[in-house]
């Protein structure tokens, strides 16, 4: 293909008026433990049948979690992913990674529009303009966008199975989603592109993708430092960060294994 030839990423939450994209992953571990911090993502891909000129514009993700845990996204947490042949306008090879921002108008709408009892919403939109590309795709999937969310169980968190719902969309204008005074006004509007429940303002519904996490006191496969046989290994975060220390109360991995620092 020629460097020319330009190609549409889905961005897990940035796309074109006329293009569209789909949920088609989410990841969250099927049990934590109270205090534990721990990575949820959500991919994206495009439908395969949108062509239109290079743009760029804001995108926006958002994660429901229960009230009193906490939502953040690590730098660089938004992830794409491209062909190898495909390039971006100046040349550069298509494929890169991206940082979000908390955004309170975001966390504002959603949780005015999509409200859940004991739950809430936690919104981010890009820290700039992120550029797409046009589409070169002959297939669905082709390229797709990872988000990722760093959530962590508060230390009180009873136990039992909550639900994780995401949602995503994007805001070409230069305000981004600061342009709309309240959900009312963004009804309708692509900041409610696709979600991971039904309702009504959403464009692109997947139920399917919902991910519940069981909050477990004496998670099941978790052992404690003493009974591991080499203390000394590498331990890492539940997130993949090697520890150096890891005397510190925590869940960590090592030697394949989970292991409780109380």
């Amino acid at each position: 293909m020629k460097k020319n030839l330009y190609i549409l990423v889905a961005l897990a939450i940035a796309f074109g008026v006329s293009s569209c994209y789909k949920i088609i992953n989410t990841v969250a571990p099927d049990e934590v433990t109270p205090g534990e911090t721990f990575v949820v993502t959500m991919t994206v891909a495009d439908d395969g049948d949108s062509y239109q000129k290079f743009i760029s514009d804001w995108s926006i993700a958002a994660l429901r979690a229960p009230e009193g845990w906490k939502v953040t996204m690590p730098a660089m947490a938004y992830q794409a992913f491209a062909e190898d042949w495909v390039y971006l306008e100046d040349g550069s090879k298509a494929g890169k990674k991206y940082s979000m921002t908390a955004n309170d108008k975001a966390t504002a709408i959603y949780n005015e529009a999509c409200p859940k009892n004991g739950y809430e919403w936690h919104g981010f939109q890009s820290r700039t303009k992120v550029p797409k590309y046009v589409a070169a795709c002959w297939r669905n999937g082709c390229d797709s966008i990872r988000v990722s969310f760093k959530v962590v169980v508060p230390e009180d968190c009873q136990p039992g199975t909550y639900t994780l719902d995401f949602i995503g969309g994007d805001e070409e204008d230069d305000a981004g989603i600061d342009k709309y005074a309240n959900a009312a006004e963004a009804k309708g509007t692509r900041c409610f592109h696709v979600g991971t429940f039904s309702h009504a303002y959403i464009d692109h519904k997947y139920p399917q993708f919902s991910r519940t996490v069981k909050v477990v006191a004496d998670p099941s496969g978790i052992s404690t430092p003493n009974a591991d046989a080499n203390a000394n290994a590498k331990t890492y975060t539940l997130d993949g960060k090697q520890v150096k220390d890891a005397t510190k109360k925590g869940v960590y991995i090592r030697n394949g294994k989970k292991i409780s620092v109380k």
